[in-house]
Formats: C-alpha cells, sequence, structure tokens
C-alpha cells in the first residue's frame, strides 16, 4: 500500500538547516504532515518512491541542482505527478539567462542592454561585437549558473569575452550593460525581491557588500516601491515558479531595471547567524508563506478529489 504524505523537503545545504526548520514548523502549525530527505535518507526514501510504497503529495527540492544523488527522486515524483513548488521544467526555462531575457523584453520588463553570444562549441567563429552599445565597463556571465559563478563585472575588453566563450564552450554568453543603481536615503536602489506563492517580500540588497535589509511599508511608499512587487508578479507569469527572488534596481532616470533575472534557490540563511544574510524576520515570512501556499495547493487537490 503507498503511503502518502502532504510535504516532501529536499535539503542537502549545510547552512540550510535553520530554514528547514522553520518551514517544518510552520507546516506542523496547520497540521501538515511534512518528510524531510537529505542525504542520510535519499536513497531509502527514493527507492520507497521507485516503488510506489511512498508518495508526496507536494514537492519543494533544494537539492537535486547540486547534488545528483537526488535525482532519481526527482524524476520518481514528477513521474508520480507530484505537485512541486518549482516543477523540474518550469526551473529548467528560468535559470536561463538568455530565455529570460527575451521573454523579460516581450512582457514590458525593463532589463540591462545585452548582447548574447551563441555557445561557442556550435558557433566557435570570432564575432564583430560593437561594445560600444553596451557601454565600458560592461558584466560578461553565462546564460546558466548561479551565485555569481562565471559572473565578470567591470569587464572592459573583447578578450575577456572571449576567454568567458572558451570558459562555458557549452553555453551562449551574455555582455551585459553596467547598471548604476542611483543612491535613496544613503543606499543604493538595489533590491531582492522575493515571489513565495502569491506574496511578495522586498529587501535593500547592496551588491558590493551583500547586505540585506528589510524594506519597511514606510520606504515602499515613500520611493514607490510597490512597482518591485508588480514586476515580481510578472515574472511569475513568466516564470511559473512559486518561489524565486530577482534583483531589481533602480537607476538616476528612475528606470526599474530587472538585473539578476530568476533566482529559482534562494539563500535563506539567518542573519541571526551570519551578517550576510537574510533577515530573520523575512525567512520567518518565506516558510509561512510558503506553508500557507502548500495549504492552498492540498485543500485543491482534495477537493477535486486528486489527493
Amino acid at each position: 500500500m503507498t503511503r502518502e504524505i502532504d510535504f516532501g523537503i529536499a535539503w542537502e545545504w549545510e547552512h540550510d538547516g535553520d530554514f528547514i526548520d522553520r518551514l517544518v514548523e510552520a507546516c506542523r502549525a496547520r497540521t501538515i504532515e511534512t518528510c524531510v530527505v537529505d542525504p542520510r535518507n535519499c536513497a531509502e526514501l527514493t527507492q520507497a518512491v521507485l516503488r510506489d510504497e511512498l508518495v508526496f503529495t507536494t514537492f519543494f527540492d533544494r537539492a537535486s541542482d547540486t547534488n545528483r544523488d537526488f535525482l532519481p527522486l526527482a524524476g520518481g515524483l514528477v513521474q508520480d505527478h507530484a505537485f512541486f513548488i518549482n516543477h523540474p521544467a518550469d526551473v529548467e526555462k528560468a535559470i536561463n539567462k538568455a530565455a529570460m531575457h527575451l521573454e523579460f523584453i516581450m512582457h514590458g520588463i525593463s532589463v540591462p542592454y545585452t548582447i548574447i553570444l551563441p555557445v561557442f562549441e556550435k558557433d566557435p567563429t570570432d564575432r564583430i561585437i560593437k561594445l560600444d552599445t553596451v557601454g565600458i565597463p560592461f558584466i560578461v556571465k553565462p546564460a546558466h549558473g548561479g551565485g555569481g559563478v562565471g559572473v565578470l563585472v567591470g569587464a572592459r575588453t573583447l578578450s575577456e569575452v572571449m576567454a568567458a566563450r572558451q570558459d562555458f564552450q557549452d553555453d551562449q554568453i551574455l555582455i551585459q550593460e553596467n547598471i548604476v543603481p542611483r543612491i535613496i536615503e544613503g543606499k543604493r536602489a538595489w533590491f531582492r525581491v522575493y515571489y513565495i506563492g502569491g506574496a511578495v517580500t522586498i529587501c535593500w540588497w547592496d551588491p558590493e557588500a551583500h547586505i540585506y535589509g528589510k524594506v519597511t511599508p514606510e520606504e515602499s511608499a515613500r520611493w514607490g516601491l510597490t512597482e518591485l512587487e508588480r514586476m515580481a508578479r510578472v515574472i511569475h507569469s513568466i516564470a511559473k515558479l512559486n518561489f524565486f527572488s530577482t534583483e531589481i534596481a533602480i537607476t538616476e532616470s528612475l528606470r526599474f531595471v530587472s538585473v539578476d533575472y530568476v533566482n529559482d534557490q534562494c539563500d535563506m540563511r539567518l542573519k541571526s547567524k551570519a551578517p550576510d544574510a537574510v533577515p530573520d524576520e523575512v525567512v520567518g515570512f518565506v516558510c509561512e508563506q510558503l506553508a500557507a501556499f502548500v495549504e492552498r495547493s492540498l485543500a485543491q487537490k482534495r477537493a477535486a478529489g486528486i489527493a
């Protein structure tokens, strides 16, 4: 007989523990049954899923992108038609910066001026690139990858672009305008905006110091930051992810620019544990909203006679 559990949560990053504990507690308060999957029990639970002994009605995957041991579990749950917080097919599309760049433009979201170069393995020819169209200095980054891997800030020469194409031969390369944010009340107008199952919360984010700060309702009203929420909702309609963050900057000309399109694996370390981490109240809010979203999803499935 198959055992069905409301919510499976897979994680493997050593710094995720506090976040997972808070999420489990938020679910417990809503009588949502959870099962936490980590490297210690991954193989056992994967076999149970593949043998149809176990199924998760809803699944939150914070592991398979960095630990291949979790891929069979995610694949089995796709076959079981489990509801993913972020479905793998949607994640695959959303993490492609080149694809998102074009989608954002089509949906009216302002993005940095960008030149997209083809995959080197498919087109190794040297190209005549007019760098003055993006301005100097500029940003060079591969279309895939996160955590700043492969991102070159302050590039100035074509040789740096070509080096990036050599380093990431199986990926497209983006050459992007360097966005300079305006200063608001002594802070860079650069924000990390979180979308969580229909809710949105906003943090100040200093891209140089890597320091977060919660945006207050007063600051939002004073500077018209509700536009950030609107943009996050449009991005959700494009990417189809239910939990993600995006970086948006405001320039001197009051242009709201999406500078880092979709991050599907949000850093949820607690600021009380690390100075460059997320404010504890924001992590708490994320957990409450994720639990509420799972609760609504379960209710909809039960009403439809699926779960």
